[in-house]
């Protein structure tokens, strides 16, 4: 009853009470949300068509694909290409490791019209476990995110936005030399490019 009385009785309890309030609901938030982040989060995406495996042989026919594709396209004839689940992945899980993205176990699964992706991100050293669901222009100079929905570890949907910006940087690092055409089927994604 008495600290009541010191918070509202008096001009210099108020003061006091309102700088601890200033200081103590922010700590408070920070420390909730970073309870949330690291408990649970979402599962593991689903494969369109059987088990993905990542390894160096599938990222290494992805680029062998991708290196036949662009070398079609060179010749001034359009030319496609399909890329399955574990190639994706793989590619994918490889230019993490080059580049030295905060992502580390992606797994891509593809579906008709839209993909998924799940990956932990690393937020200030610790592992947040995320899922992204959308899709990937490929018609500009780096591919082009439309995120449908993201959920990472337990927290509020408004929180994400730094995973689409984690995204967004790693898109940014890749130069797409032609104008492509994605097509995403269950387990598949057809690549249609142009000279």
């Amino acid at each position: 009853m008495f600290i009541w009385r010191f918070f509202v009785g008096s001009w210099w309890g108020r003061v006091i009470g309102f700088f601890c309030l200033i200081i103590l609901v922010p700590i408070i938030f920070v420390v909730v949300m970073s309870l949330l982040l690291i408990t649970g989060g979402p599962g593991p995406c689903t494969a369109g068509d059987g088990a993905i495996n990542g390894s160096p042989a599938n990222a290494a026919s992805f680029n062998t694909k991708w290196d036949a594709l662009d070398a079609a396209l060179g010749g001034a004839s359009p030319a496609s290409d399909n890329f399955n689940e574990s190639e994706i992945t793989s590619r994918a899980q490889e230019f993490v490791d080059a580049t030295g993205a905060p992502f580390k176990n992606v797994k891509i699964c593809i579906h008709d019209g839209f993909g998924e992706g799940t990956a932990e991100l690393s937020v200030l050293g610790i592992g947040v476990k995320v899922k992204i669901k959308g899709n990937v222009v490929l018609s500009g100079a780096s591919p082009q995110a439309h995120i449908d929905e993201i959920e990472a570890g337990n927290v509020p949907g408004f929180i994400t936005s730094f995973v689409t910006r984690a995204v967004e940087d790693v898109l940014a690092d890749i130069d797409l030399h032609r104008k492509y055409t994605l097509t995403l089927t269950e387990g598949n994604a057809k690549i249609d490019g142009q000279p």
